[in-house]
């Protein structure tokens, strides 16, 4: 087997792939074995699984609604000018349509994986035959293909360079965890004030735990909390990102780090799509690096 690197424009390795492979099937052509786009894709924590057909289909769908709703906003964008009757109906109807596609694009983005290439620019191809070359055929036919934009050698990539890449490459999901909203200096005073007085005020025990669990989460400063996991070093925390996101501490991370999280072994875990507490998310996530050895107990 051999493989080679073909060019592609940035952001479109997932589609060009889909294409090649319609290409190569409608040709006949078997010499290509695989195509590889080095997929990864983010979840909300919610259940987790595998990236499918469906979720590439999906993907690709989402692309062309934004490509038709960016046509259509530009054509109703230069309409601007006229003012006779045709026009105006037009101008009308294009922002009746525009409407319902930002509609349908605001769905399936909801319910779909955010994909994105590891490989940026690039899909890598796998020939059946251990050719030195990319056959002058193969050549032809790919760079026909809408985005394709050349190839950085018609010679083969090294086996060895190929195995230390797939090494390299983690194409595992990733999840990202959302918090509670950020409050403002004065609202977050307000409301811990309010708390404490709840506390004091109930003679019910759990819901003064619940309280004292909620003023918690709120002194948990979770981006300060994983800068400090990262000082430990250990090559996994490297990959846990925080940052703000729609008012929300989110944190990024890869998704079987989640899963040891929540669903290690005689530990029932918290199902994904209850995640609320920031506390309990940190105290998980520290316990998980006591038990890599990373540091002391």
């Amino acid at each position: 087997m051999a493989f080679f690197a073909v060019q592609v424009s940035t952001g479109s390795e997932i589609a060009v792939k889909e294409m090649l492979k319609d290409v190569l099937h409608q040709s006949g052509d078997d010499t290509v074995t695989s195509i590889y786009a080095l997929e990864t894709y983010t979840r909300t924590a919610h259940p987790l699984d595998d990236l499918t057909t469906t979720d590439i289909t999906n993907h690709l769908y989402v692309q062309r609604l934004q490509e038709n709703l960016s046509n259509l906003r530009f054509a109703y964008n230069q309409m601007q000018d006229y003012k006779d009757t045709e026009t105006i109906d037009l101008m009308e109807a294009y922002r009746q349509q525009i409407k319902d596609l930002t509609s349908r694009l605001k769905e399936y983005r909801h319910h779909s994986k955010k994909i994105e290439s590891v490989l940026k620019g690039y899909i890598l191809i796998e020939l059946d035959t251990n050719f030195h070359y990319l056959p002058k055929h193969l050549w032809h036919l790919i760079k026909a293909i809408p985005k394709v934009t050349g190839f950085p050698s018609r010679m083969n990539i090294p086996q060895h360079e190929i195995n230390a890449f797939f090494e390299e490459v983690e194409m595992s999901a990733e999840v990202e965890v959302k918090f509670n909203e950020l409050l403002s200096y004065d609202e977050h005073v307000q409301r811990q004030s309010e708390l404490l007085h709840q506390a004091n005020q109930t003679n019910n025990p759990e819901e003064s735990q619940t309280m004292v669990n909620q003023l918690d989460d709120m002194n948990t400063d979770v981006t300060a909390e994983i800068n400090a996991m990262k000082q430990t070093e250990h090559p996994m925390m490297q990959r846990v990102k925080t940052f703000i996101k729609n008012k929300r501490t989110t944190v990024s991370m890869p998704a079987f780090l989640f899963r040891h999280m929540y669903y290690d072994e005689g530990d029932d875990g918290l199902p994904p799509a209850e995640l609320k507490s920031s506390s309990d998310f940190i105290h998980r996530l520290w316990r998980w690096l006591r038990r890599s050895d990373v540091i002391l107990a």
